[in-house]
């Protein structure tokens, strides 16, 4: 609908999707690396949601950053294009899922998304609809993904 009321250029369409990837692949890096920094506030986040066993806590707590940095890092460098943009749209549809279920309950939650405590409400679902969107959009059309040997010609203008 929107590309019918806006015609870009595919060069112009290529530098929105390598925004895009550069922006996407950037929050599941920083989401990653700020778990990891404080696994005792991702611990706390975890158990708010009352899913997940406790056993089961402390291998998420100390995988599920490296998960989150491995597949944010492919993305973000253009490797891997479906691994990485599928990866990222099935752990956004989980969170999202587990966020609705919080929200359905009327708990008051901190998400776990990053370093600093933040309660959870709708935004925080139309937030990761849209980046499951995103992932989606280069899942199902891995060409837009631009790798990382062709950055500079694409930011200079000559791609």
């Amino acid at each position: 609908m929107i590309g019918s009321l806006i015609q870009l250029t595919p060069q112009t369409q290529r530098r929105i999707a390598f925004g895009l990837q550069v922006i996407l692949g950037g929050i599941f890096v920083y989401a990653g690396i700020s778990k990891l920094l404080d696994p005792l506030r991702f611990s706390a986040s975890i158990l708010g949601y009352q899913l997940i066993p406790v056993g089961l806590v402390r291998p998420i707590v100390y995988g599920m950053p490296w998960i989150e940095i491995g597949l944010g890092s492919l993305f973000f460098v253009g490797k891997y294009p479906r691994f990485s943009a599928g990866g990222i749209a099935i752990l956004l549809a989980i969170f999202t899922l587990m966020l609705a279920y919080a929200l359905s309950q009327g708990w008051i939650i901190d998400c776990g998304c990053f370093g600093k405590p933040r309660p959870v409400d709708g935004s925080k679902i139309v937030e990761n609809l849209i980046m499951v969107l995103i992932a989606l959009r280069f899942y199902l059309n891995p060409a837009l993904m631009v790798p990382m040997p062709e950055w500079r010609s694409l930011v200079e203008g000559k791609a």
